[in-house]
Parts: C-alpha cells; structure tokens; sequence
C-alpha cells in the first residue's frame, strides 16, 4: 500500500541520517588531537621518538659524530644520548612516564610529555610570563587563552581565585578547561611578574585518571 511505501521511505531517511551522525561522531572522537613539537596526543612511543626533535637527536646520537666538540661536551653529549634513549625505552614499555623534552628557550617554555601503555597521553607546557630579566620573552595568559579559544571555541568551564606573590602583591589567578570527545584541555595561570602560564592537553581517559588520583572523581554527566 501507498502509505507503507512512503512510512518504509521516511523510516530509511531517517535510519540513514542516524548512522551519518553517529559515523561523524565516531569520526570526531578517533581524530587524534596535534600537540607541540608535530606529535599527536594518542600516537604510539614509537612513532613518538621516531619524528621531529626526538628523531633527529637519536639520529645524531646514533652516527656518533663529536668529532667537532671538546672532550667535556664529549661526555655531556653521551650522557645525553644514554639518558634519551633510555626516556625512549621507558616510554615504550607500558609503564607511566614522563619526559621532559626540549622545550623552546624563545619562547621561555618547558616542555612535559606523559605516556602510558605505550602511548602519548599528555602534553604540560609551561610558558614563563614575560618580564624585564629575560628581554620580555615568554607568553602571556591572555595570549595563551585567546589561541586555545579561538581553535577549540569557548571553554567548558572558568574559574578564577584570588591569590598573592610573597610581597603579599593581590592578583586573580585563571583555570580554563575545555571538554572535548576524546580529550580535554586545561589552561592554569600563576599572575605576577615571576609568574607563569601552564597549558596541558590530554587524553579524556588520561584527564579521567588524573581527577581520579586527585580525589575528583570523574563526572559522568561531562
């Protein structure tokens, strides 16, 4: 009957918009969130030390070519290379760890990235506000702030909380926090002319588990 044909033709409309939502959604959550340094928050260790800073260091420790150096950088450079290749090997194991890398000394940053089960999980960037000592080199909250909301939209949540330096100076300190599908982002501020502003990407299981250690179980309703 006529009413059946066009009841079974709204039904496969409508089956077919569900499953291109749900493809999207799926598609949204396996995307691999870009980090610093040309990694992916996900990516095996492997892969990890096998691109960008950590390959070409281990290339060069590889080769051995110290030839151009003194006898003390000698030894600095080896002990460097026996303590990257055992970061390398740790991260690989499974087990949870994490390496300071390189960091950028343009932009006064430090660089932390966590593993665990032989993946990258976490990404802690720790930018040092800029002030008069270093040539006003470093980031600025406000800048930090206004990059991640202008990639990811405005944050899941804000908080601010009154704080003082040691010469009992007032300042308001920031807490950005994005929720993503398969991540979550937290923007942290310490105000104050030897402050600095700290930025950390991880996994949602990885954000979970640190809620969880934290005493902050995590919401189910997030």
């Amino acid at each position: 009957m006529p009413t059946n044909r066009l009841f079974r033709a709204v039904l496969l409309v409508f089956l077919a918009w569900v499953l291109l939502v749900l493809t999207r959604g799926a598609l949204a959550q396996d995307q691999l969130m870009k980090v610093k340094g040309g990694h992916q928050l996900g990516e095996t260790a492997a892969q990890f030390f096998a691109e960008g800073y950590e390959k070409n260091a281990l290339g060069a420790c590889t080769t051995g070519d110290f030839k151009s150096v003194d006898k003390s950088s000698k030894r600095q450079l080896k002990k460097y290379c026996a303590d990257l290749d055992d970061a390398r090997q740790q991260a690989m194991s499974g087990k949870h760890y994490d390496y300071k890398g390189g960091g950028d000394l343009t932009e006064m940053r430090t660089d932390t990235f966590t593993f665990n089960g032989g993946r990258l999980v976490k990404v802690e960037l720790v930018y040092s506000a800029p002030n008069a000592e270093v040539n006003y080199r470093g980031q600025k909250f406000d800048d930090i702030f206004a990059g991640v909301k202008q990639a990811y939209g405005p944050p899941t949540s804000e908080t601010t909380e009154p704080t003082k330096n040691a010469y009992g100076v007032e300042y308001v300190a920031h807490r950005e926090l994005w929720l993503l599908p398969g991540n979550a982002i937290l923007i942290t501020e310490r105000p104050g002319p030897d402050g600095s502003t700290t930025l950390e990407a991880f996994t949602r299981a990885e954000y979970d588990r640190t809620r969880a250690a934290a005493g902050k179980p995590a919401n189910p309703l997030e």
